[in-house]
């Protein structure tokens, strides 16, 4: 009796120790991520980051797989100021064997604002040529390395990209090239190299007449070598290729004559310059300037009148108008004008430059926005 009893127990260890044999052996079926990832999703749209970063490696932990996961956790550690970490999981991501073209793509890229955030443009630069040459040379990722090249202030070889990329969209624009090699010759310039510096300046008005930087920063270049008559030369140049901007050589070209105490000569080339421009007003105030240090105060207030017949509304025609009369004792008229720019609430502040793009606000002319990066946006 007691055998079969035996038998039995042993029976039934045998069949519980198969079951729980077979319930080991079985392989659990995938846990479901996809709710715990769309809710990261959702976190990220709001602008949650850190509740988006706990359900992202929530995400990973159950599904290591996830490379779009691990790809958005680099993105939002780099975007919280830890650069290193984004880039060690994102240079780990990449050394994945089964990644798709379009994952190591969207890797690369983020890989590259990992270096960019880092100002580490050397690697940057490298990730990015590997960028191009697995899209065939695209016109985005050569943008990209252009970005990169300005942040880097590798002019020269923005300036080619830039040719290629011109190229490809069968638009060229001289105007922008020619200020890539602007800056270029500043950089030369600030590393002490004046000549090298001045080489950019004639390769950009070779590709645009009318490059105004290169002009002004040429002639600043012969004032720091104490050569005003090459300076002077220049300044004269660009006035007569630009006299719709030429204004903004007009206090150089004074200085160096004034200090020269060449007025006879500063007179000259204003009146050359407004019988050719009569309609730009900044000449005529440069002009009445030059009349007033020489003593002549009635050609100078016939400068401002007519500028002012012109104008009715001319804020700088009243400001020269109440300047002059006062010194000449005709102070009621004078308090008419300057009653008339308080009326108008016109402020005395320095002339201000705006970008269009941005808003950007300068008291001097820039001709890459520092704000927005965009070029051309100050001066029409």
């Amino acid at each position: 009796m007691m055998t079969i009893i035996y038998l039995g127990l042993g029976a039934v260890i045998l069949i519980i120790g198969v079951l729980v044999y077979v319930k080991l052996r079985t392989p659990r079926p995938p846990a479901d991520t996809s709710e715990v990832y769309t809710t990261a999703l959702n976190y990220l749209i709001t602008g949650e980051k850190s509740k988006a970063l706990e359900k992202l490696r929530e995400a990973v932990r159950a599904d290591t797989n996830n490379v779009d996961a691990y790809l958005k956790i680099g993105d939002i550690l780099r975007d919280q100021g830890s650069v290193d970490r984004a880039i060690k999981i994102h240079r780990g991501l990449i050394l994945r064997p089964n990644l798709t073209k379009g994952q190591k793509i969207t890797v690369l890229e983020s890989l590259i604002k990992d270096y960019q955030a880092n100002k580490n443009y050397e690697r940057a630069i490298q990730v990015c040529q590997k960028l191009l040459e697995m899209t065939n040379n695209e016109i985005w990722a050569q943008e990209l390395l252009l970005k990169l090249y300005e942040e880097s202030a590798d002019w020269e070889n923005a300036f080619d990209i830039l040719k290629k990329i011109q190229k490809a969209r069968g638009k060229k624009d001289n105007q922008i090239l020619a200020l890539y090699k602007v800056e270029a010759g500043l950089k030369l310039i600030q590393e002490g190299k004046e000549r090298d510096g001045r080489i950019k300046f004639r390769e950009a008005i070779k590709l645009d007449k009318k490059c105004a930087p290169a002009y002004l920063y040429l002639s600043d270049s012969y004032i720091r070598e104490n050569r005003p008559e090459d300076a002077l030369a220049e300044l004269e140049k660009f006035s007569t290729t630009a006299p719709q901007i030429s204004y903004l050589g007009f206090s150089r070209i004074k200085e160096i004559l004034f200090r020269e105490g060449m007025f006879s000569e500063a007179e000259n080339i204003f009146e050359s310059l407004l019988h050719n421009n009569p309609n730009i007003e900044p000449i005529r105030f440069a002009l009445a300037d030059i009349y007033e240090r020489k003593g002549e105060i009635d050609k100078a207030l016939n400068l401002c009148y007519e500028a002012s017949d012109r104008n009715p509304t001319s804020r700088q025609a009243k400001r020269y108008l109440a300047k002059l009369l006062a010194k000449i004792g005709r102070r009621q008229e004078a308090l008419q004008y300057a009653f008339e720019l308080i009326d108008e609430m016109i402020s005395e502040k320095e002339q201000q430059f705006t970008c269009k793009n941005c808003g950007f606000i300068s008291t001097e002319p820039k001709w890459h926005c520092p704000s927005c990066h965009h070029w051309n946006t100050f001066i029409e």
